[in-house]
């Protein structure tokens, strides 16, 4: 008879008595969607998996601080952490216990595997549940010399290893720390599943962390006899002896299994159910309890609605003690190994013979070891077996110790597995875990567009070309070919964006790596190689479209074949203007090489505009000022809804048919010079010869009769100055345009007009924002035809209303280069997604170039469709030693310090006061467009920051100081600019 009911009792009545639910809404299974670890000799999941496939203990003396210490599984450079990172300043980064670092650090990566961020885990509330149950920083800390200080209690505290985790993620959850001896993470793991479904948190973050930092905690251990004298784990063996210890940490991602499956998430098992109890006192405090195991392992195979005998393997607690192994041994036999055929037999394995016992976050490395089975089909070997103990009888239990490395077969069930951890005073935990089901199907295809962007970012451009390294390592290793768009997708969407940003514009692997590391390498420049690079932007997106001359053959061509949102629009364009132009637009545009001719050129040039925009508006590209040179105006008449696509189609063709019926014998050459001096010589001229458009401050182009207009020119070339003839067939804004205006009146008359809605609109008729119902005035357009274009005028107000992000609508580049030219100042990005014939990958660059500067974007519709996320490299964390004896050597916060001399350099000044209150060296590097939480700065530390610079100044400083100027960028300009503070 089973000893999971009692005598008598039907099982399945035991199995579902009172108090004990079946499974149903309350007991969903949950899903492992992201880990991540830290072990003796496996810093990281694969690593971790390596070890265990490759049958390896990770068991040795101590090295470093640990010099001299008995045999254990030691974690090196404990004392590493990158605090910059995690906003933590350097004082506090010497207060901080370790296991908070280490449990920071480790959560980052765990989500990244779980392929999210925390900003969209945190949808929802996330719960943080830590096992631990070490406090030896804070003995150290106790033992010091000096005082505690500011940052003691939150540093040492032990609360604050959950605590800590929830307020930088942002999770809202319950926050809380698991302490119940050796069982500790694994109760922490139990407790989770338990908020999840009682609905008290929408995902949580499950960790176990223990570090042996003093030598006097071995002495307590070994006080207890439960040290091995040959330092290993020997479970089940017959040379049992003791643990030995270890440390380290472990982290997993839960959600509900139903939302993961929905979320398309990668899942490496479930969670079926567990169970908590204690021994009681069944037993002297220390001793286990054979009742007490059997009663939680026959409570958790009723919550997680399985029976014993469909569990197939369990990670033991398996600590290899004489008294510890024969009670689990017992437990397990009379519980899941009850019934089962002879040649079933249970299978177990201690994670702990490969990387010693750790203690509080035992639990968590069991745990991790078992999802890792689960999800590879492979049962790793538990070392150190050769003999079993006398006193268990592993036959006659129906128990096997998984003692070789073997496949995991799958059956007709899903495979499935209990996870084992016992608290020294008595506390038990067990948990079922099963095998995912299967993920829904993804068609491994190829990008459906030929060009993609894979944006990468850091807070440095350090790390920023480390991870660009990182990725073309990975894309370079075995079992590597990825589809680019998932590749694209998964970077874009499941990581955090950090300040200083890339673009790498591929369209296969082999040229992905390559762009990597040039990046990488520090070169090539921003916009060059496939390369978009730079920080962060701040201001206003304004889309400038293209006039007449930008046009060429093909055009649109590439784009209409790869994005159905450009075609389709292109296609509704086309039906509209074809019918008055008497013509196939697109076979002219693309078969007949008319495209040059004016009656084609300017409505050709109008239908792509109106295509670009609606792609890239489906992108999420979107504008907040617009600006159109010339003919570019009716496109932008459209797209704000002053002329329904019909409409404008009309004006288009009929303005293009007028002005291509004219008789030919104009010119147009662009002349370095200014509008005055242009104006002069203009106004000299016997024949007619006028302005026609001022691109910039010194660039103007001369429109009119040839002799006349060359005549004008000539006299800048005289004077040294560049002069280009441009290629066209008549003189555009000149006076030799009046005799269309009759004729483009009675056309403009004839249409319905309506006020601009939607984004400001830039006039380049007087280089100011348009009055609406100027815009909607059909003198307006009449006008339009004669006069100069004021695009550098434009570009002038635009940049004034606050536009640093400058996007050309049509063919080429030429806009975006007369707008760098004039509003080019260095914190302006500028990009033209037609700029070559290449058109996806200008396009592909435009998408990262919006996203470097900030924009969020509809990373699906830029890829052309769905995608799936995979693996990417884990953030590669910039660690700096940070201990109790560097808290010493930190700089005084700057009310207690010299500060430096004033010479009047606000930037050095700045700087160099900042870093003093970080407690950073001189030598230190500081982002100065990062804001000063983000740096670190905490409230007392901005207080001292701010008397500090007054006291130097001489300058009156509001106490908001650092919340009016938030980033030491923005402190600095103040103080250059002289301006009130």
């Amino acid at each position: 008879m089973s000893p999971a009911h009692e005598p008598g009792q039907d099982p399945e009545a035991a199995r579902t008595r009172p108090g004990r639910p079946a499974a149903g809404a309350q007991d969903a299974p949950v899903a492992v969607v992201g880990m991540a670890c830290r072990f003796p000799g496996a810093d990281g999941l694969d690593a971790f998996w390596r070890l265990l496939l490759a049958g390896e203990d990770a068991i040795g003396p101590g090295t470093g601080t640990r010099a001299g210490r008995r045999p254990g599984g030691y974690l090196p450079d404990v004392d590493l952490f990158d605090a910059e990172f995690f906003g933590v300043p350097a004082p506090e980064a010497a207060a901080l216990d370790p296991q908070q670092r280490l449990l920071l650090e480790l959560t980052w990566h765990a989500l990244e595997d779980a392929r999210t961020t925390p900003g969209e885990l945190s949808t929802g509330a996330v719960g943080v549940f830590v096992g631990a149950g070490s406090d030896e920083y804070a003995f150290l800390s106790r033992a010091g010399d000096g005082p505690p200080s500011t940052y003691t209690m939150t540093g040492t505290g032990r609360t604050f290893l959950a605590n800590r985790l929830s307020h930088f993620h942002g999770f809202t959850g319950p926050s809380l720390v698991v302490d119940t001896g050796q069982s500790s993470s694994l109760a922490a793991a139990h407790q989770a599943v338990q908020a999840l479904r009682r609905g008290e948190c929408d995902a949580a973050v499950v960790g176990g962390v223990q570090l042996n930092l003093t030598a006097e905690g071995d002495e307590v251990v070994e006080a207890l006899g439960a040290l091995s004298p040959r330092g290993r784990c020997h479970t089940f063996d017959a040379r049992a002896d003791g643990i030995v210890r270890g440390e380290g940490a472990g982290v997993v991602v839960l959600k509900p299994l139903e939302r993961a499956l929905a979320d398309g998430d990668r899942v490496y098992c479930t969670l079926l159910g567990g169970a908590m109890n204690s021994d009681g006192a069944r037993t002297a405090l220390t001793a286990p309890s054979e009742a007490a195991q059997r009663e939680v392992l026959a409570a958790a195979c009723r919550q997680a609605g399985i029976t014993p005998a469909e569990v197939g393997y369990v990670e033991l607690h398996g600590t290899g003690t004489a008294l510890g192994d024969p009670v689990e041994a017992a437990a397990l036999g009379g519980v899941l190994g009850d019934g089962r055929p002879d040649d079933r037999p249970l299978l177990v394995g201690s994670v702990k013979t490969n990387i010693g016992h750790l203690e509080a976050a035992a639990g968590i490395a069991g745990f991790i070891k078992t999802a890792l089975a689960l999800f590879h089909g492979r049962l790793p070997a538990s070392l150190n077996f050769r003999t079993a103990n006398p006193a268990i009888d592993l036959e006659a239990l129906r128990v096997q110790v998984c003692a070789r490395h073997r496949d995991w077969p799958a059956g007709d069930a899903p495979r499935i597995a209990g996870v084992s951890s016992f608290g020294l005073g008595g506390t038990n935990c067990h948990v079922v875990l099963g095998e995912a089901p299967d993920p829904a199907g993804h068609e491994h295809a190829d990008a459906p567009v030929s060009a993609v962007p894979v944006v990468l970012s850091g807070p440095t451009p350090t790390v920023l070309r480390r991870r660009a390294r990182d990725l073309a390592d990975a894309l370079e290793g075995p079992g590597r070919a990825l589809p680019l768009a998932d590749l694209a997708w998964t970077a874009a969407t499941a990581r955090t964006a950090f300040r200083h940003r890339a673009g790498v514009i591929a369209s296969h692997p082999d040229e992905l790596a390559q762009r990597l590391r040039a990046l990488a390498d520090g070169s090539p420049d921003d916009g060059e190689g496939g390369l978009v690079q730079g920080p962060r932007g701040e201001g206003r997106t304004a889309f400038l479209f293209a006039g007449q001359g930008a046009q060429r053959l093909g055009m649109g061509q590439g784009l209409y074949k790869e994005f159905p949102v450009f075609a389709q629009v292109f296609d509704e364009a086309c039906a509209r203007l074809e019918p008055v132009l008497g013509a196939d637009l697109a076979d002219a545009m693309w078969e007949r090489q008319e495209v040059d001719r004016t009656e084609h050129a300017q409505p050709a040039l109008f239908a792509v505009e109106v295509a670009l925009y609606r792609l890239l508006e489906s992108f999420g590209i979107v504008p907040d000022l617009l600006i159109g040179h010339s003919l570019g105006e009716v496109a932008v008449a459209h797209l704000t809804g002053a002329l329904s696509l019909e409409d404008a189609a009309t004006l288009i063709a009929h303005r293009a048919r007028l002005i291509g019926e004219l008789p030919p014998g104009g010119v147009m050459v662009a002349v370095q010079a200014e509008e005055d001096e242009a104006r002069r010589v203009v106004d000299r001229s016997p024949g007619l010869v006028g302005i026609a458009a001022v691109n910039g401050s010194r660039s103007v182009v001369l429109s009119g009769e040839e002799s006349a207009t060359l005549k004008a020119a000539a006299h800048f070339e005289d004077l040294g100055r560049r002069t280009r003839r441009l290629r066209v067939s008549v003189a555009g804004h000149s006076p030799l345009m009046a005799p269309v205006q009759k004729e483009l009146r009675s056309v403009a008359e004839g249409l319905t007009w309506n006020l601009p809605a939607g984004p400001p609109i830039i006039s380049t008729v007087t280089g100011e924002p348009v009055e609406p119902h100027h815009f909607a005035d059909p003198e307006y357009w009449v006008h339009h035809v004669c006069a100069p274009v004021r695009f550098g005028p434009a570009l002038g107000t635009a940049h004034r209303l606050g536009a640093r992000y400058f996007v050309e609508i049509g063919p080429g580049r030429a806009l975006t280069t007369l707008a760098a030219e004039t509003v080019g100042h260095g914190a302006e990005r500028f990009s033209a997604p037609m700029a070559t014939r290449q058109e996806a990958a200008d396009v592909a660059e435009t998408a990262a170039g919006a996203h470097v500067f900030g924009l969020p974007l509809r990373w699906e519709q830029v890829l052309g469709g769905p995608a799936r996320r995979v693996d990417l490299p884990p953030y590669p964390f910039q660690r700096r030693r940070h201990w109790l004896d560097t808290a010493d050597r930190t700089t005084p916060p700057p009310s207690a310090a010299a500060g430096p001399q004033w010479s009047g350099d606000p930037f050095d000044l700045v700087v160099t006061s900042t870093l003093q209150a970080l407690g950073l060296g001189p030598e230190s590097d500081l982002d100065v467009g990062r804001s000063f939480s983000e740096l670190g700065l905490d409230s007392r530390m901005a207080v001292a920051l701010r008397t500090t610079l007054a006291r130097i100044t001489g300058r009156s400083l509001p106490t908001t100081l650092l919340f009016d100027r938030p980033t030491p960028a923005s402190l600095i300009e103040a103080f250059r600019a002289d301006t009130p503070l």
